[in-house]
């Protein structure tokens, strides 16, 4: 009795394994043979997929660099790594609302294949799995009728028809009803004649504060920060690059803004009575976008 019991578990065992090697989910060497197992490299965490296609739609220069000074309006086309004009050094707080000009650098230069890049530019927009939107729309707003009573306004509104027409006739916009379409719009009044028509693609903003939220939210949006208007401090001693400074850099800037500047009243009163520190208030104007001392640390 005891054999033939023996002889049937024996027969499940093997007919078990037999089936765990046919479907392979056994691995005989773990098993067996631990020593001989290839030593796993883990992961970093980090590590990213491969970067992701974005087709750049190829609009005419009036709707970007066109918009920087008369030379770049009248250059040639279409615009390259090679062509592409720097951003003006003297553009103020203009500079803030950038991100725009640095997504569109971004994507047209290509790179020298040995750095790891987030995002590639594809010239085949069956291949894409983005659509970038190389509108300026924030320094369309600064540059046509900033003051939004000016006659000049109606340059911007036009871009803004243009661009949509041009949008509604794309194959890839309406397959994806704009869905995968990347627009920036980091000026809080950035396409604000008809960004409604827009919110069923990802946008670019700093905040939702001027934004329903039916129309920008995190669940689909990017926000990006502002792009600092003043040169970055580059003379920190790499080894110790906080300890190493000797002064202390800071900006005027305006103390009552959205939610009436809860956050920086705050700021201001930790800050109050302190020694070395000089909290003024002001406005972001291109003047008053200076350093305006250097104090040295407590």
């Amino acid at each position: 009795m005891y054999g033939k019991a023996a002889i049937c578990l024996s027969f499940v065992i093997l007919f078990l394994i037999s089936c765990s090697i046919y479907v392979g989910t056994v691995d005989l060497r773990s098993y067996f043979f631990p020593l001989l197992q290839s030593p796993q490299v883990p992961r970093s965490l980090c590590a990213s997929g491969p970067p992701l296609r974005v087709y750049m739609y190829d609009l005419p220069r009036k709707f970007h660099v066109g918009m920087m000074d008369r030379r770049s309006f009248e250059g040639p086309a279409p615009v390259t790594a090679d062509n592409l004009p720097p951003w003006p050094s003297n553009s103020g707080i203009k500079k803030q609302h950038s991100v725009e000009y640095w997504l569109m650098a971004s994507l047209l230069y290509g790179g020298n294949g040995n750095e790891d890049r987030e995002a590639v530019r594809v010239s085949d927009p069956e291949s894409a799995e983005a659509f970038f939107v190389p509108f300026f729309s924030s320094l369309s707003f600064n540059t046509h009728g900033h003051n939004m009573t000016d006659p000049e306004t109606e340059v911007d509104r036009r871009l803004q028809v243009e661009l949509l027409e041009f949008l509604q006739k794309s194959k890839y916009y309406q397959r994806s009803g704009g869905r995968d379409h990347v627009i920036p719009m980091t000026h809080p009044n950035a396409f604000r004649f008809l960004r409604q028509e827009l919110n069923a693609s990802i946008l670019i903003v700093v905040d939702f504060g001027r934004y329903p939220k039916t129309m920008s939210s995190l669940s689909k949006d990017v926000v990006a920060p502002y792009v600092h208007v003043v040169d970055s401090f580059t003379d920190d001693d790499a080894l110790d690059p906080y300890e190493s400074r000797t002064t202390l850099l800071f900006f005027r800037g305006n103390t009552v803004r959205k939610d009436q500047g809860k956050i920086r009243i705050k700021l201001a009163k930790i800050l109050s009575g302190i020694d070395d520190v000089h909290y003024e208030k002001s406005v972001a104007t291109p003047k008053n976008i200076i350093m305006v001392c250097c104090l040295p640390w407590p």
